[in-house]
């Protein structure tokens, strides 16, 4: 897990890099790294294929919004949407996710994009690349996933 951890850093640390002069330091904020634990724990439970882990990251509340095939609102349909396209493990396949970025939002919301790859084999549904757009809460059980869209 550390080195995940670490390796989330390395992904903060090369898009801040980007923007910042060469001889400029970027330290990755708490907000930011703890944004980032809730991404890794997201794929880490996909790819055991443990789907309610992955939604376990989400807010339960009628509110919460996955854009899938429609704008998909509140966990229950949420949950349900995920079950019939995931239905099993080798449906959800494994999932790399890459170029991680967290953003502060104001107080107690931010925002994390980056890239993912899903791989599975043809039988499955095959591979998909994509991006992916996480807007958080700072919630009373830690930072938890209100908005999510995937192209």
């Amino acid at each position: 897990m550390l080195k995940l951890i670490a390796a989330a850093v390395l992904v903060l640390n090369v898009g801040a890099m980007r923007a910042q002069k060469p001889d400029q330091l970027f330290t990755a904020t708490k907000q930011q790294l703890d944004v980032t634990k809730v991404v890794l724990a997201q794929e880490t439970a996909w790819n055991k294929g443990d789907l309610e882990g992955y939604l376990g990251s989400f807010k339960d509340a009628d509110d919460t919004v996955a854009m899938l095939a429609a704008p998909t609102r509140g966990m229950n349909n949420i949950r349900a949407a995920y079950r019939l396209n995931y239905p099993n493990a080798p449906s959800m396949g494994t999932l790399e996710e890459s170029d991680v970025e967290v953003r502060a939002l104001g107080e107690g919301f931010a925002m994390a994009t980056g890239k993912y790859h899903l791989a599975r084999s043809r039988k499955a549904g095959g591979d998909v690349d994509g991006t992916f757009t996480e807007v958080m809460e700072k919630t009373t059980a830690g930072w938890r996933v209100i908005f999510i869209e995937t192209t």
